[in-house]
């Protein structure tokens, strides 16, 4: 089917959304709002505000009676805030996780990622998660490719050109940790050898290297989300991390064992959990339960049933958490 809807101008996207039943008080608001997001952005946040389909897929063009324009980018706004909050984590967590993998496997050998001898060899040799038809490279092959790249579009850092002048490009693991992505280093993480995985995660309270491997990557995903501004608040996770039970997990993060692990408040949790094993002074626990105190539930949509919070998050211990 070809698409041959026309293009609209701001008062015509205003009105296309009052016939379909949204209110908007002030039409002049509603065209700044258009101008400063524009109308598939907003429709984010309209969206839930739809009636739901007769066919139970997904929603109809017409909006619940009582919806207003105000609701939605009530909405937005919270979001915003909601995703600046989660990426000052992420990107906290995302240096510590340089320095502990730096360190460790720094400790094995200077240049232990570059070589799978110093790594889990069958982890290594295992066919990567994605890769063409062609491609017969293994983990470790594909993640150097990776690495390789990084490597050279860092190559006007001056702490690389230093390297690269002084030991003919030889840049050692806890170096070279600083210019991988959180992808590359989420997926160094998972060909470390055992006993440098375990090392790691015993230094955020975890028992099961896969299920730190999953947490990242699924962290990873969030982070990349929130850099990019994408909404947040009621998205559905990727990659749902693993949700073990309660004997694997750690006493702060005990209720995860029935929580919704596709929702954001999973995600969050762990988060604040790795912050507070890696770095005891961390206020970002207190930071996020003040971001979500700003939540206001619109048209029954809460956050509970849309971000999956446990009813008495508030009193839980991790959301209570008292730097050191």
């Amino acid at each position: 089917m070809d698409y041959t809807k026309p293009h609209k101008n701001y008062a015509e996207q205003v009105q296309l959304l009052t016939d379909r039943g949204l209110e908007v008080s002030d039409r002049a608001v509603a065209v700044r709002a258009l101008k400063r997001l524009g109308y598939y952005r907003l429709s984010a946040y309209t969206y839930p505000l739809r009636r739901p389909s007769e066919d139970g897929q997904g929603r109809a063009p017409e909006f619940v009676d009582g919806a207003r324009l105000d609701d939605a980018l009530t909405l937005c706004d919270f979001d915003d805030r909601l995703r600046a909050t989660l990426l000052s984590g992420l990107q906290k967590l995302e240096v510590a996780m340089r320095a502990q993998v730096g360190y460790q496997l720094g400790k094995t050998h200077p240049f232990g990622h570059l070589d799978p001898k110093h790594l889990d060899t069958a982890r290594c040799q295992k066919p990567p998660a994605r890769r063409g038809p062609n491609d017969e490279r293994d983990a470790h092959a594909t993640w150097l490719d990776r690495y390789e790249q990084l490597r050279s579009e860092s190559k006007n850092e001056d702490y690389v050109r230093h390297f690269i002048l002084t030991y003919d490009g030889q840049i050692p693991v806890w170096v070279a940790t600083e210019f991988m992505t959180f992808g590359c280093l989420t997926a160094l993480y998972d060909l470390v050898s055992d006993r440098d995985a375990a090392a790691i995660a015993r230094n955020v309270a975890v028992k099961n290297r896969d299920v730190v491997y999953g947490w990242l990557k699924a962290l990873n995903v969030l982070r990349n989300h929130c850099a990019h501004n994408a909404r947040i608040w009621n998205r559905k996770t990727i990659y749902p991390p693993k949700r073990p039970g309660t004997a694997f997990l750690p006493e702060r993060l005990a209720h995860l064992s029935t929580a919704d692990n596709n929702r954001v408040y999973f995600l969050a949790a762990i988060c604040a959990h790795f912050l507070i094993e890696l770095d005891p002074s961390t206020g970002w626990p207190r930071q996020f339960r003040e971001t979500m105190r700003k939540f206001r539930p619109v048209h029954g949509m809460t956050a509970e049933n849309t971000m999956g919070f446990p009813a008495d998050w508030e009193s839980l211990d991790i959301w209570r958490y008292q730097p050191e």
